[in-house]
């Protein structure tokens, strides 16, 4: 009964989990008066797979990753948050080649939660990012054509475009 309860348990706690991508820990300058050099942050991922309750438990971890990477004086600030197609495991070349006779089942491709953070001193208030994270989007510029310059432009092209025949 023992055992049993223990091996649902940690088949429960593995559902759980999520994954610090990048991690910057906050540092101390060299003299007290100076205070922190950087202050840290990082980015953690979670998947959004399964079921509601599972998906909460993992951002509950991911939220305790990183006030774990902050410390006891700082608290983590979430600066951006989006979703996205990952792949569960990380991967090189080298492991595809090798595991292509196994199937390929064991790349999967599944929605995962991003959270980008910084760490704050406790009870700041919360400020904008200066730089933005996400991807920068494409913007197209069209010049404007006043319609005096069309019709500047117009006649000259009809005369020089037409022509008489010669008599």
């Amino acid at each position: 009964m023992k055992k049993t309860l223990l091996i649902l348990s940690l088949t429960l706690l593995s559902a759980c989990v999520a994954e610090t991508v990048e991690r910057r820990r906050p540092r101390k300058g060299p003299i007290k008066e100076v205070g922190f050099v950087d202050m840290g942050g990082g980015n953690i991922r979670y998947s959004t797979d399964g079921w509601g309750w599972f998906v909460a438990g993992r951002r509950r971890h991911a939220l305790r990753l990183m006030r774990k990477n902050c410390g006891k004086t700082l608290s983590p600030q979430i600066l951006d948050e989006y979703l996205r197609q990952d792949a569960d495991i990380a991967y090189a070349g080298d492991d595809i080649t090798t595991s292509l006779d196994k199937g390929m089942e064991h790349f999967k491709i599944a929605p995962f939660e991003h959270l980008i953070y910084e760490c704050r001193p406790k009870g700041a208030a919360f400020e904008p990012p200066h730089v933005s994270t996400a991807a920068p989007r494409a913007t197209l510029v069209v010049p404007s054509v006043s319609f005096s310059t069309i019709s500047a432009v117009a006649p000259s092209i009809s005369t020089t475009a037409v022509q008489e025949p010669p008599k």
